[in-house]
């Protein structure tokens, strides 16, 4: 396991910009009612709330790069290559 600096920690913008790997939650649930994975993250709060869903396992994962790119871009501006942020998925189950 590598080293991955925390999203909404203090200082995050700041390792960010030299490059350092950030890790984001990212936490996924399957809606039985309407059909679909989604995926939430407050890490990037207040500037940024992810939520995505998609019909497919494989969709939520291209969401989620999606919003990601997106959060980069509001949350730091524009930035060069060298930002990573590495997605930590962990499942959450719907309460009945």
């Amino acid at each position: 396991m590598r080293f991955a600096y925390p999203v909404g920690f203090i200082g995050w913008k700041f390792f960010a910009r030299l490059g350092l790997p950030l890790r984001v939650r990212v936490f996924v649930m399957y809606d039985d009612e309407a059909k679909v994975f989604v995926a939430t993250s407050d890490d990037f709060l207040p500037e940024f709330g992810l939520t995505v869903e998609s019909d497919t396992w494989d969709g939520i994962f291209k969401e989620i790069r999606i919003a990601l790119e997106e959060a980069e871009e509001i949350c730091l501006g524009k930035t060069d290559d060298k930002v990573r942020l590495d997605p930590v998925l962990r499942p959450i189950h719907q309460l009945s």
